[in-house]
């Protein structure tokens, strides 16, 4: 039910009568979270399929979509988000950067599963007492820069 009213609010937001956005499919979110606790946010650079943990949370993205520069700016992103064991950190970095940690049993549950969109990030929230997290926006890693060819010009002075 959760999902089939989600691909019909992604559809209103997106859509409307007569008109279709057209989504690319990219494999990086950036994700903003809140430490409710201390008022502090982090953005997030997650890949697919290369979990985070932000705190006591393992954030993983299965899929981001992002609207062409051309039409209305929408991303949506299906998350899966569990809790951990707790993870002793002294700065939002090192939660950022913690690893090696249990996921997903009785003691540690999966909050959320489900797509998220960055223009309604109340529309389908993760509800934890602690954190908050919602989806800025999807990207595709920025192209690698080659070294440039050395000329003729400049293989003739060698």
């Amino acid at each position: 039910m959760r999902m089939m009213v989600s691909a019909l609010a992604l559809a209103a937001l997106v859509g409307g009568v007569g008109h279709a956005a057209t989504f690319v499919q990219k494999d990086t979110a950036t994700l903003r979270a809140l430490d409710k606790i201390t008022g502090r946010s982090t953005d997030i650079d997650v890949k697919v399929g290369e979990p985070v943990v932000f705190g006591s949370l393992k954030v993983e993205l299965q899929v981001c979509y992002q609207t062409p520069p051309e039409e209305a700016p929408e991303s949506a992103a299906f998350l899966k988000i569990a809790s951990t064991q707790p993870v002793a950190v002294e700065t939002m970095e090192a939660a950022v950067d913690a690893e090696d940690v249990e996921t997903v049993s009785e003691d540690n549950p999966e909050l959320f599963s489900g797509w998220m969109y960055a223009s309604s990030p109340g529309l389908s929230a993760l509800e934890h007492p602690v954190y908050d997290i919602w989806v800025i926006r999807c990207a595709a890693p920025e192209p690698v820069k080659l070294a440039p060819r050395p000329s003729e010009e400049d293989a003739e002075f060698e």
